[in-house]
């Protein structure tokens, strides 16, 4: 926690207001509050000039806990865990780069009920994650009393009285697959025992994409063109790209310095290096949300004359 700490307060020391005096209003579970869903969802108010949440859970109190379940930093004001039935504490401080506030605190119970009355929590990937990767993995957090998971996957939505594409048993929270075919993927997952089941998780998207992008048409400067410092150097955008990969080189080919190849989300690039009378090479390739990388742009050059 502290090097986060640290960062924000570089970037934040000379104009953010000071919150010490603050206090975090927690919404959800309210103070005693008794539930039998296990899947706790924690919610609570924003607070001006935070920067960072850190969010706590305890078992069975902060005074004498027995375990920890939570202990973690959040930019965002709510967090999901599944947890046992038990007698619980949980708490929340908020935090900028010089301040933080005081925790504010509260107490709730988690009564034991019928598997058929919960539902799985998933964990990874998030919603309409891509990869370009040749085995996925797919996680989900434990359910009390359960013995197992069931898990399923379809690229049609898991129409009703329709098989899905694949399902497994599966004994842990977690399972790679291999999927040969590019495609959008939905999956869920439920958790068993000998004599009961959950309800399904929400469906989460996923995609496999292993296409790359096509290489970038360079636009500015023109090949051999003589051009004064600092030089913006240019491509058209590359379908389905997010990202680019600039390589800048010397007369020789090789890199001008080891900062490249240089990542840009957008279509230009700066260059403010090089002396008088040099040659400079440059060339760019795509990069897709999976990951692909496309082959090389055409190779350009232009010649310092400043």
């Amino acid at each position: 926690m502290s090097a986060v700490l640290i960062t924000l307060a570089a970037c934040s020391e000379f104009f953010e207001e000071p919150i010490d005096g603050s206090e975090v209003v927690l919404l959800s579970p309210g103070e005693g509050v008794g539930t039998t869903t296990y899947v706790m969802q924690f919610l609570w108010e924003p607070l001006d000039n935070a920067l960072v949440y850190q969010l706590q859970v305890a078992a069975p109190s902060f005074a004498s806990p027995i375990h920890f379940y939570a202990d973690t930093l959040l930019e965002k004001h709510f967090f999901r865990v599944s947890l046992e039935p038990g007698a619980y504490q949980w708490r929340v401080r908020a935090l900028n780069g010089s301040s933080e506030t005081a925790y504010s605190t509260r107490s709730f119970d988690i009564h034991e009920a019928a598997l058929s009355h919960q539902t799985v929590l998933q964990e990874a990937p998030a919603e309409n994650h891509v990869t370009g990767q040749e085995e996925i993995k797919l996680s989900w957090q434990s359910i009390f009393n359960a013995t197992g998971y069931r898990l399923q996957v379809d690229t049609n939505s898991f129409i009703e009285g329709e098989k899905p594409l694949l399902e497994e048993e599966i004994e842990g929270w977690e399972v790679g697959l291999k999927l040969p075919r590019e495609h959008r993927y939905q999956w869920r997952v439920r958790a068993e025992n000998d004599t009961a089941y959950s309800r399904w998780s929400s469906v989460r998207t996923f995609v496999v994409d292993r296409t790359p992008p096509p290489a970038p048409v360079l636009s500015l400067p023109a090949n051999n063109a003589q051009v004064s410092r600092p030089v913006d150097i240019s491509w058209e955008k590359a379908t389905g790209s997010s990202t680019y990969m600039v390589y800048v080189y010397k007369a020789d080919s090789t890199l001008f310095s080891g900062s490249y190849p240089i990542r840009q989300t957008g279509t230009s690039f700066t260059f403010h290096e090089g002396s008088k009378g040099e040659t400079i090479l440059w060339r760019v390739r795509a990069v897709d949300p999976a990951g692909n990388v496309s082959n090389y742009s055409r190779w350009r050059g232009f010649y310092l004359r400043n």
